[in-house]
């Protein structure tokens, strides 16, 4: 196919292998192509033709070619890994609430894999140990020097399957009231602030989609809790001794999650002096 496309069938039986190599080569011809169709070695064929310059229309229809074969392999093998990663599937449970949610708030799923961020070691390590106790992953865990914690998992399956568990997870959280609690601690702890000013107390979730701060008022008022939200401030917020009561009791911040003594505004790590979450968000909610 490829001798007719070229005119390589009129090739004379008396040429020599180097003539050959010469008369291919300046009929655009690329080094790999004449290798394959005299079965010379790529080496042997640059030695002969080194000489030999190829115009720019040549040169374009080489890489034309070479465009179109990558393509055909390219859509052969999409979405196939070199090296399969076996992981396991879990059904929806609290603890995969918890992950997904983690990962659609402060994380990113992508063709590739999944990475979760968070200044907090005891959030970022605690989304690693989910990936590993329900998956069976083995993420990456590291600090930045910016002092973010990230963790990775690169996958094209385990992100393909993650991506359509976060696709489902609005529509799964609907059906169990500890999932929704879940989804709730998760969107507070990643996105989540107490915010203390002129003896007012706070507690805010920031997120830029509308629909999502929607669907927490909502699940909060199904526990009694009353919200309003910020639009300025992109966020949801409580206020009020019991309404801080309450989310304390039904919802509250992750182990581990502390506050911002010197602030007093957010749920950081990065003061030196600083409570555990129970204790000051108790302070911050009961005064």
């Amino acid at each position: 196919m490829f001798l007719r496309e070229i005119g390589g069938s009129n090739l004379r039986l008396n040429m020599t292998s180097k003539q050959r190599c010469r008369l291919l080569r300046m009929r655009g011809c690329s080094i790999g192509q004449i290798a394959q169709t005299l079965g010379l070695s790529e080496s042997t064929v640059h030695w002969h033709v080194k000489d030999i310059r190829l115009t720019a229309s040549q040169r374009r229809k080489i890489y034309d070619r070479w465009h179109a074969v990558m393509i055909q392999v390219n859509a052969r093998r999409r979405g196939i890994p070199i090296k399969p990663i076996a992981f396991h599937t879990p059904v929806w449970s609290d603890d995969l609430v918890h992950l997904i949610s983690h990962l659609s708030f402060d994380g990113r799923v992508d063709r590739y894999g999944c990475y979760y961020y968070n200044r907090i070691y005891s959030q970022a390590h605690h989304v690693k140990c989910l990936l590993h106790e329900l998956l069976g992953l083995h993420p990456k865990l590291k600090r930045r020097k910016n002092g973010i914690w990230v963790v990775s998992c690169y996958g094209i399956k385990v992100a393909s399957w993650l991506l359509q568990k976060k696709t489902e997870l609005l529509d799964v959280i609907r059906k169990s009231e500890s999932w929704r609690l879940r989804w709730l601690q998760a969107l507070f702890d990643d996105e989540g602030h107490v915010h203390v000013r002129n003896g007012v107390r706070r507690v805010r979730a920031s997120q830029k989609d509308q629909r999502i701060l929607r669907i927490a008022q909502g699940y909060l008022k199904e526990l009694g809790i009353e919200s309003r939200i910020d639009c300025a401030a992109q966020a949801v917020e409580l206020t009020g001794r019991n309404n801080l009561a309450s989310f304390l009791r039904y919802v509250n911040f992750s182990p581990g999650i502390r506050i911002n003594a010197r602030r007093l505004c957010s749920f950081t790590i990065w003061a030196a002096s600083s409570s555990g979450r129970a204790t000051a968000l108790k302070r911050v909610a009961i005064g």
